[in-house]
């Protein structure tokens, strides 16, 4: 930062740290110390900074965790199809067994024989065997019990995560707009104390020189100027900060994103809840339509075909139903409703499906556009 007590005939160019002196001026530098509002927003930017960092090693952290619990989840579910299995062989046999002794029992009474004792005692061995493997698989339930609520805290505590980062990069905005704002109307009142030297100058050369009252108040224009293009100045550099920050930021938010994508497919493979990825067509709308039309278990058949026929031309990039539009200075990309297999899919299919489709596109157009291009 810098003040400058000069002439009229100058040029300040801002962010650069120097200043170009006219023809007939001097210059003359020094480096206060910030204003304390600039330093207390550099100071929240660093913090904010700081916390988004923090969240983003949390919920990395979570997801190597839910990768874990999902593992050993599945040897779980593994263990327990197998002892299902074993049990249902074990208790097959029991019956069989059941039934050939009471057959044997009444046919052959009299001659009871060595090989129905044997029968009898293996089907003891079973019953046994039949109740250790009962103890077995309820402390295993218990257990995916237990891991299903662990990934259902972990899937929120994720969910959580990416919603306070959200929140931080729109505050970290904010900031940036106002000082971007104070940036605006600083440069307005320095054109305006400018334009009051140029004034006062005019005069001067115009046979007003020895009017020490004008000397005096050029002076303190002057000075205010000064203090004017050193706010200026400050101003410029935290609004490239902010610019800088704002940006890192954004990676950081784009990297929990990303994490938070990566492991939902794996809780939701274990627990059932209501989010759907980015980008993904809904398959109820279709569903109602192929439910009504087909008959039998074929409208199911249907409808998966629908979907995932539709899924793939939301991901084709060859495929862009959007157009341009000018929105509060903005250019955005919209759905073009005259796209010839938008309209197709609405006279077919229905509002419903349309919508879901659509949805889909704007989805992945906003999030994940390098999906498309």
């Amino acid at each position: 930062m810098y003040q400058i007590v000069q002439d009229c005939n100058w040029s300040v160019e801002l962010g650069l740290g120097f200043a170009h002196k006219g023809p007939t001026s001097s210059t003359h530098l020094y480096y206060p110390s910030p204003p304390s509002g600039t330093s207390n927003l550099i100071q929240m930017e660093n913090e904010i900074l700081e916390e988004l960092r923090r969240t983003r090693t949390l919920a990395m952290s979570l997801a190597k965790e839910v990768d874990v619990k999902n593992q050993r989840l599945w040897e779980l579910e593994r263990k327990y199809d197998e002892t299902s299995a074993t049990l249902g062989r074990m208790i097959a046999e029991k019956d069989r067994l059941h039934q050939a002794f009471a057959d044997g029992y009444r046919s052959y009474f009299p001659s009871l024989t060595y090989q129905v004792l044997a029968e009898m005692r293996k089907m003891e061995f079973i019953g046994v065997h039949n109740e250790k493997l009962k103890l077995e698989l309820e402390c295993q339930m218990r257990n995916m019990h237990f891991m299903r609520l662990q990934n259902e805290k972990l899937k929120d505590d994720l969910v959580n995560q990416s919603q306070e980062l959200e929140q931080q990069a729109k505050e970290m905005e904010k900031q940036r707009a106002k000082v971007d704002l104070e940036r605006k109307n600083l440069l307005a009142e320095k054109e305006k104390v400018c334009l009051c030297i140029n004034q006062l100058s005019l005069k001067d050369q115009n046979g007003f020189e020895g009017d020490y009252s004008l000397n005096i108040q050029l002076d303190a224009l002057k000075e205010e100027l000064a203090e004017k293009v050193d706010d200026l100045h400050d101003m410029e550099t935290l609004n490239q900060t902010l610019i800088l920050r704002e940006h890192m930021s954004n990676v950081e938010l784009q990297d929990a994103r990303k994490e938070l994508i990566n492991v939902l497919p794996n809780v939701l493979d274990i627990v059932t809840i209501g989010v759907k990825r980015m980008g993904e067509v809904d398959q109820k709308p279709f569903q109602d339509v192929c439910l009504q039309r087909f008959s039998g278990e074929d409208w199911e058949v249907r409808a998966v075909e629908q979907s995932s026929l539709w899924q793939e031309k939301v991901k084709d990039p060859g495929w862009q139903p959007f157009k341009k539009m000018t929105k509060d200075g903005k250019l955005q990309e919209i759905i073009d409703e005259e796209d010839s297999k938008l309209k197709e899919l609405r006279r077919l299919w229905g509002e419903a499906a349309y919508n879901s489709v659509v949805n889909a596109l704007l989805e992945l157009n906003e999030y994940n556009p390098s999906g498309r291009r």
